[in-house]
């Protein structure tokens, strides 16, 4: 059965609502379990600022900021196919942090694999656009 686009799109949404419980602090116990689940055992990124990070890394991450941005509300938005096949697509989408801080905006480009009827996610790169 080949990958469904908006499946690979709703993970992208369901990840991020995700991150915003666990980093406001409005998650429940099994949410950070639920978050890791997404990304594959060789998950890396590019994050926003330029540096490389490892899937540990990225789990330490979001355990370390439980709780650490109560006010943070993040929108996903323009999402835009670039390459599919059977079992893979490469996407981007637009992410908006608000917080009382201010708003970070950066466009996002994913590798999302369908590995056992779930969608994984193998690659990140962030750029920041405000």
């Amino acid at each position: 059965m080949a990958l469904v686009k908006e499946h690979a799109i709703e993970s992208i949404h369901s990840m991020h609502e995700l991150i915003e419980k666990i980093f406001s602090g409005k998650h429940s116990e099994q949410d950070l379990p639920s978050l890791i689940d997404y990304f594959s055992d060789r998950f890396e990124m590019v994050g926003a600022a330029g540096k490389r990070i490892s899937l540990q890394e990225v789990k330490t991450l979001f355990s370390n900021n439980q709780g650490k941005m109560p006010e943070i509300q993040i929108e996903i938005y323009d999402e835009q196919i670039l390459l599919q096949n059977e079992h893979s697509i490469v996407l981007t989408y637009t992410e908006k942090h608000t917080k009382a801080s201010g708003i970070l905006i950066r466009r996002s480009c994913g590798l999302i694999e369908e590995i056992d009827g779930k969608m994984q996610w193998s690659y990140l790169q962030e750029t920041f656009l405000a």
